[in-house]
């Protein structure tokens, strides 16, 4: 198990949301200016345990900074 207890949630959804927040923490602990992020700009997201496809260009095509906002 690790110390933040993101691998003890019960979906990939709260696991994925749980990872975007720590990251976010981080990156506004070292004053990065895109240290919001908007899940629906990934290319693929989860709804529970059930991967969601978005319309946000090709999964498999990594766009820079996506899903960070400023």
């Amino acid at each position: 198990m690790s110390a933040n207890g993101i691998s003890t949630l019960s979906s990939k959804e709260l696991k994925q949301v749980g990872k975007l927040d720590l990251a976010a923490i981080d990156r506004a602990a070292d004053g990065n200016a895109r240290s919001t992020y908007d899940i629906n700009l990934l290319p693929t997201k989860y709804s529970g345990n059930t991967i969601v496809n978005n319309d946000h260009g090709d999964p498999v095509t990594l766009e820079q900074g996506r899903p960070w906002t400023e």
